[in-house]
């Protein structure tokens, strides 16, 4: 497993753990699980519009930052609605027509199809089209997702959640974000060092 398909993979399961087991009451995890589908889908929403709006100020930083919130409170939602990652992850490699691949192989995918000139690859016409139509559709996913998610249909919510992150994969490879960038990041919130991870206590402690 790739290392950013592992950080991902690890912010699952603890997010999991936190649904089964609790964190304690510094617990931010514990916090959004307590206020229920409807807090966990409005952090949704908030997260994505303001990585469109970072990726549109063209705020490398930021932008990672952004992205990484996204991630974290998707993977709130889908642990909330009982939705594995795997199921998320074989959306993505079905959009990105590949199998098994995690999201490092599949950056690689993208920015292959953006090089590609293939008149009739999706992907390449995401980024003819640019910035502004690469994050209407990473709008347009998440507000596809925060219905499939109050519905309480987790084939959907696996679905979008797919679509979501091959837009944000787009929107990513546009912007020349690498996908080691969010791991860095999130082994920087999580504390990790190494193989072993411990989780800082702040107001957002996992």
């Amino acid at each position: 497993m790739t290392r950013t398909q592992q950080v991902i993979q690890e912010q699952y399961e603890v997010a999991l753990d936190r649904l089964r087991n609790g964190g304690g009451e510094k617990s931010y995890t514990g916090y959004l699980y307590a206020q229920g589908l409807d807090k966990i889908l409005k952090k949704c929403g908030e997260e994505t519009f303001e990585v469109c709006i970072a990726a549109k100020n063209d705020d490398p930083a930021e932008t990672v930052g952004e992205l990484n919130d996204v991630l974290y409170h998707v993977t709130v939602l889908l642990c909330f609605s009982g939705v594995t990652l795997e199921a998320v992850m074989a959306d993505l490699n079905r959009r990105c027509q590949t199998k098994g691949e995690g999201v490092d192989a599949l950056y690689s995918v993208v920015a292959g199809r953006r090089d590609s000139g293939d008149e009739t690859s999706y992907t390449a016409y995401l980024f003819r089209e640019g910035l502004d139509k690469i994050l209407k559709k990473v709008g347009e996913a998440a507000s596809l997702l925060l219905i499939a998610g109050k519905a309480g249909d987790r084939s959907a919510i696996a679905e979008e959640s797919g679509d979501l992150l091959y837009h944000l994969l787009v929107m990513m490879v546009e912007k020349r974000i690498p996908p080691e960038a969010l791991a860095e990041e999130l082994e920087r919130r999580s504390g990790k060092t190494g193989n072993l991870k411990t989780f800082h206590t702040s107001d957002h402690t996992t």
